[in-house]
């Protein structure tokens, strides 16, 4: 009987030592949060300055609203490639493969067209 409690003991302790070992302090999903939560500020800095000077809007604000625009686009392209890479029912699929071939089409079209329109 003693043997079996310090069986359970050990490895009561060892789960406890792996649960204490895969503590994660930065995620995927924390840095995404964190990308959107800078989108959303720039973005709101943008529209202020736009409320405030109605008839010329400050090189600032377009500065603001551009790099709000591009996070936004990221964190979409981001979250479409989550969405995107997801198995059904734990296996890849022939209609999980044509999402994939479409996300790559659209995160390219955006990318370029983006590029060229900062040009």
């Amino acid at each position: 009987m003693a043997e079996e409690t310090k069986k359970s003991e050990t490895s009561k302790t060892k789960t406890k030592q792996k649960k204490e070992k895969t503590v994660r302090t930065w995620s995927s999903t924390k840095i995404l949060d964190c990308v959107a939560y800078f989108a959303i500020v720039f973005i709101a800095i943008a529209l202020i300055f736009r409320l405030a000077f109605k008839n010329n809007t400050p090189d600032v604000a377009n500065a603001f609203a551009s790099i709000g625009e591009c996070l936004a686009y990221v964190i979409c392209i981001w979250l479409g490639f989550y969405w995107t890479m997801r198995t059904r029912k734990g296996r890849w699929t022939k209609r999980t493969i044509w999402w994939l071939v479409g996300w790559i089409v659209a995160t390219v079209v955006i990318v370029v067209i983006y590029i060229f329109a900062m040009i």
